[in-house]
């Protein structure tokens, strides 16, 4: 097995009542080669408290004045000890077997950039789950419309993220999501397709709150990529881009709009999809956005299919939840 030394960065803002699972799946893990290294981005509650019970000698913790998660990360890449990094929000927890299972896979090339899959939870209860299965697709046809990565299983070479400018300051979301756009031409996509992460789902998280900014922040960081899809992001037939920019506009613009591009395609081109899509399109804007929001997709995939795929992962969090929590 390939034996690499890593940061584990956690960046955390007023967090402390998920902080102490989340350390404690961190230091659970079968690889042990690592430091955890948790940026404080000015928090007011007791997260200090929790972190300083820890006696372990790979956790370091450092307190900034407040700054968002973007300044927090790049200042987390500054002081490493290690060049490369994994990182955890503070809400989540890491299956046992993450860095190993990632760390197994790396060659040590400076471009490598690998996730894993993830299943979503409310509680103690799974709503649903995010797999890397992109089929035929390139990565480049995938990162047109969402960030599709959990970001909280990123694994990659700091000095390689520097080169492209770090995490953009002026962003205090998706920051992630125009990270990936700036290093997709360039770097190599690495896949553990197996779930490794359980994300949390929050009401209170910065992702659920004022989704018409969150929307408008995303079309925006895409807009200078959605100039020119052929160069952007290698999609060349004009009824796949009109499928693209509707696609675009359905989930973070203008209904109208939408409906437009995809008019200019025959319909014997389109999915069921598509045509859910087209429809719920005539809905007012807000029940479009909770439609988008509640992942209503996804949830009935996991019900109906992926449950049974992934029959006794169920039981298998609950067990870490458990252990995550004493």
């Amino acid at each position: 097995m390939n034996s690499f030394y890593i940061t584990i960065l956690i960046t955390t803002y007023n967090c402390a009542s998920y902080l102490k699972q989340a350390i404690n799946s961190i230091l659970y893990q079968s690889y042990e080669n690592f430091e955890l290294l948790i940026i404080d981005d000015g928090s007011d509650d007791n997260t200090s408290e929790i972190i300083n019970i820890y006696k372990d000698y790979r956790i370091r913790y450092k307190k900034i004045n407040h700054c968002g998660r973007s300044q927090a990360l790049n200042y987390g890449l500054s002081i490493a000890k290690y060049d490369w990094i994994s990182l955890m929000d503070a809400d989540d927890i890491a299956h046992p077997l993450r860095l190993e299972k990632q760390i197994s896979l790396l060659s040590g090339n400076e471009n490598e950039i690998c996730f894993t899959d993830a299943a979503f939870f409310k509680k103690d209860k799974l709503r649903f789950i995010i797999e890397n299965e992109f089929g035929s697709k390139a990565i480049h046809e995938v990162l047109t419309l969402h960030g599709h990565f959990t970001n909280s299983t990123f694994l990659f070479n700091k000095n390689y993220i520097k080169k492209f400018g770090g995490y953009n300051e002026s962003l205090k979301v998706y920051e992630d999501y125009d990270l990936w756009l700036r290093i997709k031409d360039k770097s190599e996509f690495i896949f553990v397709h197996e779930i490794l992460q359980f994300q949390r789902i929050r009401e209170g998280s910065l992702t659920n709150l004022n989704r018409n900014h969150l929307n408008e922040k995303f079309y925006e960081i895409q807009e200078p990529y959605y100039q020119d899809l052929k160069s952007s992001f290698s999609i060349l037939e004009v009824d796949e881009q009109n499928q693209v920019i509707g696609w675009r506009e359905f989930f973070y613009g203008n209904k109208n709009l939408c409906r437009y591009y995809w008019k200019k395609i025959k319909i014997t081109k389109w999915d069921y999809k598509m045509l859910l899509a087209y429809l719920i399109s005539f809905f007012p804007a807000a029940f479009v956005i909770q439609f988008n929001k509640l992942r209503v997709r996804l949830r009935l995939e996991y019900l109906f299919d992926k449950r049974k795929k992934f029959k006794g992962l169920d039981k298998e969090f609950r067990k870490l939840l458990k252990d995550v929590s004493r």
